[in-house]
């Protein structure tokens, strides 16, 4: 089992300190989220944020083995062919360690700023990340969907043969019913190890219905453990859960509240993996 941290929200050169040293003590992977717009008219539980896509290519620059993701993005919000592009650069630029985590989304202001129907987010999030991969393997031939029409093309291949991995994230049946059918990995939002279990099984149940094998890593996010102790035992019920990964996630500023808990957040990599 491997062990991630959540280095956002950031705003600004910080999330390249915050990777760095989620580097040095040991985590796998680094995640930032996204949130494009936020409505102004009601209270709302989080901030504007930067690009993460912009922001993993700053990170990229400073770190060597981290793996990029996040958690999640809302990648069919953007032009496809313009969000492979993105998708392929980091994947060269970052030599191999991108992992494009999906979602479908939920708020509606983040559609209409951007132009986008908020009704068919969901099969419109389908289609592109068939089409996203479609655009890594195949750019020179056409595409004809609902909701894209793509000719023929030549575009940036990625390094990483494929393209980037495409994790969905998701809460809801129609989310991993998504992740099982099109995408290559999930990140759930399960509350205990016992969560994740069920989600487990129906994501295999489900991948077995739609004639998909493959590896098909399950991480979830969590709190960080308080002591030692308490990571080993984390450790321990997540892995028995069937969790391929956690994305930690610290309340406070990053990475000054990893490095306060330094010494179970080294237990729990170390007893993860």
């Amino acid at each position: 089992m491997q062990i991630g941290v959540k280095i956002g929200p950031a705003l600004g050169p910080e999330v390249g300190r915050a990777a760095v040293e989620a580097e040095r003590l040991g985590f796998d992977s680094v995640w930032l989220s996204e949130r494009v717009v936020t409505p102004l008219d009601r209270p709302h539980p989080y901030e504007p944020m930067v690009d993460p896509w912009v922001a993993l290519a700053y990170v990229a620059a400073v770190t060597r083995r981290v793996r990029l993701g996040t958690s999640v993005s809302q990648i069919a919000l953007r032009p496809p062919v313009l969000m492979a592009r993105e998708l392929v650069t980091l994947d060269r630029l970052s030599e191999g360690r991108v992992i494009a985590g999906a979602g479908a989304g939920w708020v509606v202001e983040e559609f209409v700023a951007t132009g986008v129907r908020f009704e068919d987010r969901g099969g419109r999030l389908n289609e592109v990340i068939r089409l996203l991969k479609h655009l890594f393997t195949h750019p020179g031939e056409p595409w004809h969907g609902k909701h894209f029409d793509i000719p023929a093309a030549g575009i940036v291949t990625p390094l990483t043969p494929g393209g980037p991995p495409i994790w969905v994230g998701g809460i809801t049946e129609a989310g991993l019913r998504r992740a099982a059918r099109y995408g290559d990995g999930f990140i759930a939002l399960a509350q205990s190890p016992g969560e994740l279990a069920k989600v487990r099984a129906r994501a295999l149940e489900l991948r077995s219905g739609y004639g998909c094998g493959g590896a098909f890593p399950i991480w979830t996010q969590a709190p960080p453990p308080a002591d030692v102790a308490a990571a080993k035992e984390m450790a321990r019920r997540w892995r028995d859960a069937g969790a391929d990964g956690l994305i930690l996630t610290y309340e406070g500023t990053v990475p000054d509240a990893f490095l306060a808990q330094a010494d179970a957040a080294r237990a729990l990599i170390e007893v993860a993996a």
